[in-house]
């Protein structure tokens, strides 16, 4: 079993990269945080990330880091290009509304499941999320948000039934992050997000299969047109 990574043996940007638990090793934890980085825009489509720079930040060997680098290549946030090293995927506006696509027909798929089949305890999770996420959309809080927003996407398919489903979606939300991210920073009418998530739950919690289908679209929609980027939906 590799090292285990304790709270303080990695160095962190900011108080909002996420802190190591065990049994998480040193790989894994640096991998978390530069996923959040590239999520959060530290780290721009396109950009070169150094083995060497990371090496003179984290106080661990070059196999965690390469381990780190590693995973996030095969997650395709990273593509490793022969003698030159690795740099943040740079998805073409075409790409970008592909993926989306993807999105919205796995979210849909996942809405329609759970409003057949959601328990009282499983919308009890929700309405606590949704109340946590009004209080940072009030603020205007988006690096607050994005976490909430993640873990409700991730309650409507866990709450689908369907664990494959589930499993595709947390493969494909690393891809998305950084989208979402950029699209609430540009976002003129943050309140309409809180709006259609609250409609998203109360149509999952009515039962009402093709509110909770249009709810999703309206998500999709309105995070690819703060983009900038026109899809047929």
């Amino acid at each position: 079993m590799g090292d285990i990574l304790s709270a303080d043996s990695v160095q962190t940007v900011n108080s909002s990269v996420l802190h190591f638990q065990a049994p998480q090793s040193i790989g894994d934890g640096i991998a978390s945080i530069l996923r959040d980085r590239i999520a959060g825009g530290v780290y721009a489509p396109g950009s070169w990330i150094r083995e060497s720079a990371l090496a003179e930040e984290f106080p661990v060997s070059n196999g965690p880091i390469r381990e780190a680098l590693q995973t996030l290549v095969n997650e395709e946030l990273l593509v490793r290009e022969p003698r030159r090293g690795v740099r943040v995927v740079d998805l073409s506006d075409e790409e970008i509304v592909e993926i989306f696509q993807m999105r919205l027909a796995l979210l849909e798929l996942a809405a329609e499941l759970t409003a057949r089949r959601v328990t009282r305890s499983q919308l009890d999770v929700a309405r606590i999320l949704l109340r946590e996420m009004d209080v940072v959309l009030a603020k205007h809080d988006i690096d607050a948000q994005m976490p909430i927003g993640g873990q409700l996407s991730h309650w409507i398919c866990t709450s689908s039934g369907n664990v494959r489903l589930a499993q595709n979606w947390s493969r494909l939300t690393y891809q998305t992050r950084m989208y979402i991210h950029a699209s609430l920073r540009k976002s003129k009418h943050l309140e309409n997000v809180g709006r259609l998530w609250h409609a998203l739950v109360d149509a999952i919690e009515g039962g009402d299969v093709s509110g909770a289908r249009m709810a999703v679209r309206g998500l999709v929609r309105r995070t690819l047109e703060d983009l900038g980027l026109e899809a047929d939906l």
